[in-house]
């Protein structure tokens, strides 16, 4: 592989002749801006105001030319079954292609200030993997899958082409195709389609498909750290340039943010390799279908001497209420639950709308189902006493997927005191903890509505006692989740 030099913090050379670099290639950076080790702040690289910068003033702008995009590469010249591949994987066969011509390619001072190093999930061992149990995430990280796909998809291409694989192995080249995948999920944008070249369905409409915008790599604009609440920055496309704006006033020495949108830490981690609190009030548990259903079949017995309230179904009875949900485009693989779950004030907030629809569906008593069957519309999101004691059960059982209580995680960040970022394992371990805590301090918040709100049996699977109550930690006012694109590139302008 080319021979890049290692960065290291302090060593402002690097970062000196990037921005020398980026202004050959045709780029305006004000005066007002500069690029700064934040090292110290566990944050690599960062853009700090040098002088006081009003709303609207123009940060930088980067020309479409300087992208790093396939459109942009000769890789295409030299092997033309590149744009058989979607967006995605093309961009990771140009990266490792421009890569490798190291100092002879065109995007070399941009690669020299790129990471080597990160704390995604997918570069994350098993036994690391394993303090996030009981987290959905885990199955959504998908390292298997990329595996596959690099193997039987990217690699044979590959190899038709010398200026990839001369002198490679194929363990250098999975590995290569992992760092690039990492680099466009934490770094790449979301283009604007060539107008003249549109995707066109076998109907004859042009695809709005997100996954099917052509991705790229934007200089700068990339290193601009995130922050849910203090962003201050948008960036805009022209048919020429890319250009970041201020959005608020900047003081001097205040760092210049972006925003990746309503993420949940357990996201955040997964596609940039951090977490933070300014994020927390994001944070989300999934339910399953599976978790619903389990919990129905284990309350059959208890429900039949729980009174007038109760429904006691078959399989085949249960299976009928899931096909009328699915019908209404209700049932999902999973449904959220975030912070605002534990808001009396907003007495359904929090709970995903089609998840307290399908409860309502499968609680309902036998006589009324048969009259709902033939509505024309779905039940509305509420909650009757048998949809609640079985919200209950599914929150019991989710709580019960991780290893360990509140308490007892918050001892353990505790007793860690503050991060040691040398220290990668310590690391990892702390953020692992941070997220899978925020999660159960959704449900506890939400099993403590429940019982506080809407009646809940103290003998209810997953009720919380008195002792519980006075400890538990809530939290409110979260904004709901925006579906997470899994081609994992940032959004272009909207994204943040």
């Amino acid at each position: 592989m080319a021979d890049y030099p290692e960065w290291s913090a302090g060593d402002e050379r690097q970062t000196n002749e990037f921005m020398e670099w980026l202004k050959g290639q045709g780029a305006s950076i004000s005066q007002k801006i500069a690029l700064t080790d934040l090292t110290a702040l566990g944050r690599g690289r960062g853009v700090v105001a040098r002088v006081d910068i009003e709303e609207n003033d123009e940060l930088f702008s980067i020309p479409q030319s300087a992208v790093l995009s396939t459109a942009r590469s000769e890789l295409p010249n030299k092997l033309p079954e590149i744009d058989q591949l979607d967006p995605w994987l093309s961009l990771i066969l140009v990266m490792i292609y421009e890569y490798n011509l190291g100092q002879l390619g065109r995007w070399f001072p941009y690669f020299c200030v790129l990471p080597r190093h990160f704390d995604t999930l997918i570069h994350w061992p098993a036994d690391e993997l394993k303090e996030l149990q009981g987290s959905a995430v885990i199955s959504k990280i998908g390292k298997a899958d990329a595996d596959s796909t690099f193997a039987d998809v990217l690699l044979p291409l590959a190899k038709k082409c010398e200026h990839i694989m001369v002198g490679r192995s194929d363990e250098w080249f999975m590995s290569s195709a992992h760092r690039m995948a990492t680099l466009i999920m934490a770094y790449g944008f979301d283009l604007e389609r060539d107008e003249n070249v549109q995707d066109v369905d076998e109907e004859g409409f042009v695809s709005d498909d997100e996954d099917e915008k052509p991705k790229g790599m934007v200089p700068l604009a990339d290193m601009l750290n995130a922050d849910g609440d203090k962003n201050n920055a948008r960036l805009y496309n022209s048919a020429t340039l890319l250009t970041m704006i201020a959005t608020k006033q900047i003081k001097k020495g205040e760092e210049i943010f972006n925003d990746y949108g309503p993420l949940p830490r357990s996201d955040l981690v997964r596609r940039y390799g951090y977490v933070s609190d300014e994020y927390k009030q994001w944070d989300v548990i999934e339910i399953s279908s599976q978790n619903i259903t389990e919990a129905i079949m284990k309350s059959k017995g208890e429900n039949r001497n729980a009174g007038e309230f109760a429904v006691v179904l078959t399989e085949k009875e249960i299976d009928e209420r899931i096909k009328l949900a699915e019908q209404w485009d209700l049932w999902e693989e999973s449904f959220d639950v975030s912070h605002e779950a534990g808001d009396a004030s907003r007495p359904y907030a929090g709970f995903d709308p089609a998840l307290l629809q399908s409860l309502y569906i499968l609680a309902t008593p036998k006589e009324e189902f048969e009259q709902m069957k033939h509505a024309k519309k779905a039940p509305k999101p509420t909650f009757n006493p048998t949809s609640i004691k079985t919200l209950a059960s599914v929150l019991t059982i989710r709580k019960d997927d991780y290893p360990t209580t509140c308490a007892e995680d918050e001892a353990l960040l505790q007793k860690m005191g503050t991060d040691d970022q040398s220290n990668i394992t310590q690391r990892r371990r702390r953020m692992a903890i941070r997220v899978r805590l925020g999660e159960k301090h959704i449900i506890e918040a939400a099993l403590l509505y429940l019982y506080n709100n809407h009646v809940l049996p103290p003998s209810t699977p997953g009720s919380i006692s008195k002792g519980e109550k006075n400890g538990n930690n809530m939290h409110h006012g979260a904004k709901r989740r925006r579906s997470d694109s899994e081609s994992q590139t940032r959004e272009f302008v909207e994204r943040r």
